[in-house]
């Protein structure tokens, strides 16, 4: 009993101990998932923001552009008429032509910042997705394993079956000797019955006998 009761301890304990480092491996990767998951969900809402910056841009590049040409045509019709005016149109023609290439630029930079953290984006998506599947696959091979340690452990069979003989053993002698006292014949146990009486009388008799010569 002792045997099985350290055994037992042993085997509990060493199954507590690799549930511990299961725990803890999978909350590593859950932590670590979690952590690359709001990574892109960061890097997907930077994204939209720098799209939502860049329409900005364009936008005012569409307005500079129009202001441009109508600054433009206005120079055009004063030229003659009023050439101070048309000068001072001119200005305010350059002027939107030096916005229209500062635009222009935020645009081409902005654009390649959106290609540069899409791909970010990308790469931790792939990452992440990866790391589930790994994750997945490590949970099934750990409950396959499990399932094999548990099925595999002869020495707990070979200790419980020796157990079981031993028992089965005692049992049977139990049966045997019950068995002994159920067959026995009636006949043979009323003799013998007798015959124990009647040595019980003897020895009565005796005591008797020896009692009253003491008296005597």
């Amino acid at each position: 009993m002792n045997l099985i009761k350290r055994l037992t301890t042993s085997v509990t304990a060493s199954l507590e101990n690799t549930v511990r480092q299961i725990e803890n491996h999978d909350a590593i990767i859950e932590a670590a998932i979690k952590q690359t998951r709001q990574s892109v969900a960061k890097t997907k809402a930077r994204i939209n923001t720098l799209r939502q910056q860049q329409h900005t841009y364009e936008t005012q590049l569409e307005e500079t552009r129009e202001q441009s040409n109508l600054w433009t045509q206005r120079a055009l019709n004063l030229s003659d008429s009023d050439q101070d005016k048309a000068l001072q149109c001119m200005t305010r023609h350059n002027q939107c032509q030096t916005k229209i290439a500062r635009l222009s630029k935020l645009i081409e930079q902005q654009k390649t910042l959106i290609h540069d953290v899409s791909l970010n984006s990308e790469k931790l998506q792939m990452s992440m997705d990866e790391m589930h599947q790994k994750h997945n696959l490590m949970r099934s091979r750990q409950t396959v394993a499990d399932v094999n340690r548990t099925v595999g452990t002869t020495n707990l069979e070979d200790t419980t079956n020796d157990t079981f003989e031993r028992w089965e053993s005692m049992i049977i002698e139990t049966e045997m000797n019950i068995n002994d006292i159920t067959t026995r014949d009636p006949l043979e146990t009323e003799f013998t019955q007798q015959e124990n009486d009647i040595l019980l009388l003897q020895q009565l008799d005796e005591l008797k006998s020896k009692h009253n010569n003491t008296e005597d």
